[in-house]
């Protein structure tokens, strides 16, 4: 195992060294091998800096079990709210592990145990993750009707093309994930920026709340051709608030009769606003969309 994470290191510093000067001037910084004791599998941390937004934050880079035993490249996973995806420590519906546990029970997103149970029984393809964490601009980066564009162009303009220098990825299978305004941003990248994001998993999306309606700016654009996506909303708590705007979306689909093999659906019946229903949630959409 040791000898493993060893290459694993070694291999992502030769990739940073033959993009020599290139990587200098990144708005990413070199990767730093990223230890916690909840994490299942492999993680980097990078310092992402976005002239964009004029901010900088955490990304964790996940990486399969089999990335060093060949050359391929991976589809990319990116996924929102980043900080508490692959481990508990207050990320946006995620809690701290008490130090008193002597057994990890994680609150997170536990997507990294996921990934790996789906791989390791074949039920999805070996896939690239990297969780962006929040700022405390999320409730505007992550809103398309506010600051939403610049987000976008962050990601697709800074954050990916540098991803995609330091790791194999499949330029042809960008997917996106979050929850809540998360789900919401998750929608909009696939939904206006497919040319980059082919995939999108929206799991209690705000597409209406409150002063914010972007379902009203997603009827005036022109359908994308080729996203493959999946919506799902709860039924308690803050998710009966987000319904209208889930249930005017999915009768859009209806009228532009966009194909129902692409997209997947559904209420879950005591579903809540929490990672516990989220987790739950990714799961089943991953082993359907990978």
């Amino acid at each position: 195992m040791k000898n493993t994470f060893f290459f694993i290191i070694f291999s992502l510093t030769t990739n940073l060294d033959l993009v020599g000067q290139d990587v200098l001037k990144s708005t990413i910084s070199i990767a730093e091998s990223f230890k916690n004791e909840q994490i299942t599998g492999h993680v980097f941390k990078h310092i992402f800096s976005s002239k964009i937004l004029n901010n900088s934050r955490e990304i964790f880079v996940w990486i399969p079990p089999d990335y060093n035993d060949n050359r391929k490249k991976y589809p990319l996973l990116i996924v929102h709210d980043g900080g508490g995806v692959f481990y508990s420590r207050g990320g946006f519906g995620a809690r701290n592990k008490s130090k008193s546990q002597k057994v990890i029970n994680k609150n997170g997103w536990n997507l990294d145990e996921t990934v790996t149970e789906l791989i390791s029984s074949k039920k999805m393809e070996p896939i690239i993750m990297v969780g962006v964490s929040n700022t405390k601009n999320r409730g505007y980066e992550y809103v398309p009707t506010r600051n939403g564009y610049d987000y976008a162009k962050a990601l697709t303009d800074e954050l990916i093309p540098q991803i995609k220098k330091l790791y194999r990825i499949n330029t042809n299978d960008i997917g996106t994930l979050g929850a809540s305004a998360g789900g919401l941003i998750s929608l909009y990248l696939g939904w206006e920026f497919n040319k980059t994001f082919k995939k999108a998993i929206c799991l209690s999306p705000g597409i209406i709340y409150r002063d914010q309606n972007y379902y009203e700016q997603l009827i005036k654009t022109t359908p994308p051709r080729k996203l493959i996506f999946a919506v799902v909303n709860g039924t308690d708590n803050f998710d009966k608030n987000l319904q209208n705007g889930v249930n005017k979306f999915v009768d859009y689909l209806g009228s532009i009769n966009y194909s129902k093999k692409n997209y997947l659906y559904w209420v879950e019946k005591d579903g809540t606003h929490s990672a516990k229903s989220w987790s739950k949630q990714s799961k089943t959409i991953l082993e359907w969309m990978y």
